[in-house]
């Protein structure tokens, strides 16, 4: 991902400045050239031609300068660039090679003539990466947002998909309410460019306060998108919103009252984490079963969750409920249990005993305490015995109720 520092805001009333990008930004661009063809395959072993093709007299000298493979550019491109502009004026190239003499630290993003120059650059070649990249760098180091993430945008047009790692590292980097406001309203205009920020905005590991914030602010139609839906979905249940994810998640789907969603596993179109999770792995796998219900197969040899749902009940006592048949296998290698989300322990286990080929409806009461458990996960697990046994059930129906074991 891409590294990008924002800055504290600024006291005595002066306006916020986002950060300069640091060296792995310059990485970015140069990967995002890469991805156009410019470059050799390793990254680590590239010399990048720094304007294309080599023409004649000066223009070609300055053609045939080269970026680093850190992305900088040589520091002779000044003057090579100002000896090749008068012959030919109608070129881009000296108007971003005085300006690339400003970006040779990896963290400078240029000044106000700088952005000029590049502005001019882009206005006889609107297609050249190379003047968007820096003019990117001198937008966010300069606190224009909005201007930057226009330059993302038309980089994304250029090289689809190579600016998902600059959107993420943009999302990574936000820390306050007040980047978070920004930061939605530039990207009002680019619903492309939400997924990518998104995820770099969860991978950051926000809080609650700024998750709740981010996705509130997120405008109807780019939630109308089942993949930023999801995301969003997935960036509060990070932050541990777990009310508030499952409230979005909920709309138009959960039943009042309802305390697990589908018991009887019929809702195929719901997604998780607040709908069942099915796992298939070295463990085992649990899949719907054509004649209803779940068919739960554990291996035997890996401990580990088969099917799992997360809740979010409210503090007090509950009682969870599993109708299942034991089709094969050792009884108690799979067990039915409900913990606190991110807990180790679970609050609650019952090993599932009943003889093979006999229907069994099996309880288990829990306490959901007043702190620190906003969020529940209901699932059926296999637990390696030392007979290394595998089991098999038909699970019926798994749901939880208020109040304590009858």
């Amino acid at each position: 991902m891409v590294a990008i520092r924002i800055a504290r805001d600024a006291k005595g009333g002066n306006r916020r400045r986002l950060g300069a990008i640091t060296a792995a930004l310059a990485c970015a661009g140069i990967a995002l050239l890469a991805n156009a063809g410019q470059t050799a395959a390793r990254a680590s072993q590239f010399r990048l031609p720094l304007l294309g093709a080599i023409g004649p007299g000066k223009l070609g000298e300055l053609k045939s300068l080269k970026l680093d493979s850190e992305g900088k550019a040589p520091a002779s491109i000044d003057a090579v660039a100002r000896r090749a502009l008068p012959g030919s004026p109608l070129a881009f190239e000296p108007f971003f090679g005085v300006a690339a003499a400003s970006f040779r630290d990896k963290t400078a993003v240029g000044s106000a003539r700088d952005a000029a120059l590049l502005q001019e650059a882009l206005r006889r070649n609107p297609r050249s990466r190379e003047a968007r990249l820096l003019l990117l760098r001198h937008e966010l180091g300069t606190g224009k947002l909005n201007e930057a993430i226009d330059q993302i945008a038309v980089l994304n047009r250029l090289t689809p998909g190579a600016t998902d790692q600059l959107m993420a590292g943009l999302g990574g980097a936000i820390r306050s309410q007040r980047q978070v406001d920004e930061a939605v309203d530039a990207l009002k205009p680019h619903p492309e460019l939400y997924r990518p920020f998104l995820r770099g905005f969860k991978l950051a590991r926000p809080g609650p306060e700024l998750a709740i914030r981010l996705v509130s602010r997120l405008p109807e139609p780019a939630l109308a998108d089942s993949a930023v839906r999801k995301m969003a979905i997935e960036v509060m249940v990070e932050a541990k919103a777990f009310a508030e994810a499952r409230a979005l998640w909920g709309k138009g789907l959960s039943k009042p009252g309802q305390l697990v969603h589908s018991p009887d596993f019929s809702d195929t179109k719901a997604p998780p984490p607040f709908n069942w999770t099915f796992v298939e792995s070295s463990t085992g796998v649990a899949e719907r079963d054509s004649g209803g219900g779940l068919l739960v197969d554990y291996y035997g040899r890996a401990p580990g969750l088969l099917v799992s749902q997360l809740l979010t009940l409210a503090p007090g006592t509950y009682t969870a409920r599993l109708e299942y048949t034991t089709q094969a296998g050792s009884p108690s290698a799979i067990v039915l249990q409900i913990g606190c989300a991110g807990a180790i322990e679970p609050m609650a286990l019952l090993p599932l005993d009943a003889r093979v080929n006999a229907s069994r409806t099996a309880t288990v009461g829990f306490t959901v305490p007043a702190e620190g458990c906003t969020g529940q996960l209901l699932g059926i697990a296999g637990r390696v015995q030392e007979s290394r046994d595998p089991q098999t059930l038909l699970v019926r129906r798994l749901d939880v109720v208020r109040g304590s074991v009858q």
